[in-house]
């Protein structure tokens, strides 16, 4: 992702003047993280799962690259993070937000990894455990559980297989007691400081930890970084026009998704919908690639 210079430092700039860094709630920067902070990663991936650490630490194999996009309900999707270590599998993903479908997918993608693996396997029994560990900053299955594990089991709990499992974080739950001031765990913090945008807050939290201070020096670093706030700043311009979209889109009643409500909508409502990207200071091209229309419409909105 190329940024020019004078954006960079426009937001970099502002950054420093807030005290703050661009936090890993940003799928850019989260994948920087678990990919650049091996003891946070090999930490919490204990913590959460009761692999050992040191085990992780030994035996880590990144595997973002294997696995493509091979058909069209796959379009847009790419793993968070992925890496095997001795024995298992494991699957991040990182869901910024609820939307339907959003556990199909994820259930799709955690299929795919469990039947490449039975391709490659000398046996059933030699495949290693596959668990996918789902990071919700929101709140999920309206449960007050920070952390929910999910199998096969029957009405009287015996798990059918434990070749592979699930586990859902609910980190808005997290923040929420880190925001009440009550103590956290060592896990509850790992988890809560990708959700910290004030370097003081950060500093803090991390202070005499040595997993958590790579991730604080790795959060400084990113944002000092011309490619991760390229990446941060299209990603910050995607949300502002899903959100500009959505709110259009309920206004006028609509029920489904972006490119769902652009297409359903007739004239008139893609017409409203580019005022409204204007108004969000949208440039000229973008909105014609998010409605369909064209530049000398969209000129006569203006």
């Amino acid at each position: 992702m190329s940024i020019t210079k004078k954006r960079f430092e426009e937001i970099v700039n502002e950054l420093r003047r807030k005290g703050e860094v661009v936090p890993a709630t940003y799928d850019c920067i989260y994948k920087a993280i678990m990919r650049n902070c091996p003891k946070y990663r090999a930490d919490t991936t204990s913590k959460l799962t009761s692999v050992s650490k040191e085990l992780i630490l030994n035996t880590y194999k990144e595997m973002n690259t294997e696995y493509v996009i091979d058909n069209v309900l796959e379009k847009g999707k790419v793993s968070d993070v992925l890496f095997k270590v001795k024995g298992y599998v494991i699957n991040y993903e990182f869901n910024g937000r609820k939307w339907d479908g959003l556990i199909e997918r994820n259930d799709a993608y955690l299929g795919k990894i469990k039947n490449d693996l039975i391709r490659k396997a000398k046996s059933y029994a030699s495949m290693p455990k596959v668990i996918q560990i789902n990071i919700n900053n929101f709140y999920c299955f309206l449960s007050k559980e920070n952390l929910l594990e999910f199998k096969s089991r029957d009405k009287y709990g015996i798990v059918e297989s434990d070749k592979w499992g699930k586990i859902y974080v609910n980190l808005k739950l997290i923040r929420e007691k880190y925001d009440r001031g009550l103590e956290l765990t060592k896990l509850e913090k790992e988890l809560v400081i990708l959700t910290l945008t004030k370097v003081d807050e950060i500093e803090k939290i991390a202070e005499g930890d040595v997993e958590l201070m790579e991730v604080a020096n790795e959060l400084k670093r990113l944002t000092n970084d011309a490619y991760t706030i390229g990446l941060y700043d299209e990603e910050e311009e995607r949300r502002r026009i899903e959100n500009s979209i959505k709110i259009t889109a309920k206004k006028q009643g609509l029920k489904q998704g972006v490119k769902q409500g652009i297409k359903q909508g007739a004239s008139n409502e893609k017409k409203s919908i580019a005022k409204n990207l204007l108004k969000d200071g949208l440039p000229i091209p973008k909105v014609c690639e998010y409605t369909g229309l064209s530049k000398s419409q969209i000129a006569r909105l203006m």
